[in-house]
């Protein structure tokens, strides 16, 4: 059988619901290059990251590294959940890359935290991630009709990266 790596494929599902408008309590320091400030010069106040951008920032980072280790072959499939599922990216070697995806996110935007928490779920993004992982990628697809006769023999497999914030 031909195996696939756990790590030929991703989703990540990141949580778009009203409460990662929440801080993070991550200040973030506004005031560096001043430090040596003249005398009467009131200090900028510190500010602090929502839990959407901490989530953003890391999955970000996550992939910005296996895209630097692994430039082919290993994909990522971008999920955002709230009152609906919104996948950002396909399996497609076309569509795996940071600046796609940050574009995506943009679009996107932040959560909004007046928006009614009882609305959005992580579910549609983990039920939409486990039917994304059900799809073959061009790579699998490549290696079931090389193999023909023993085409079911290709192991479909991935992971699931689910970031949410739970109370």
């Amino acid at each position: 059988m031909k195996m696939f790596s756990v790590a030929h494929k991703t989703a990540f599902v990141v949580d778009h619901c009203p409460y990662m408008a929440e801080s993070s309590r991550q200040q973030v320091e506004c005031d560096v290059l001043t430090k040596s400030r003249a005398q009467g010069v009131i200090p900028l106040a510190p500010v602090s990251k929502s839990l959407w951008t901490c989530a953003v920032e890391c999955s970000m980072e996550y992939c910005r590294i296996l895209y630097d280790v692994y430039p082919t072959n290993k994909l990522i499939n971008y999920i955002v959940s709230d009152s609906e599922f919104h996948i950002l990216n396909t399996w497609r070697q076309e569509d795996q890359s940071t600046h796609e995806l940050m574009s995506a996110l943009a679009a996107v935007g932040p959560p909004d935290p007046r928006e009614d928490p009882e609305c959005c779920s992580i579910l549609h993004g983990l039920v939409a991630a486990v039917e994304s992982l059900c799809k073959l990628t061009e790579l699998q697809h490549e290696q079931r009709t090389a193999l023909m006769d023993t085409a079911e023999r290709v192991a479909n497999r991935g992971r699931i990266i689910c970031l949410t914030n739970a109370k």
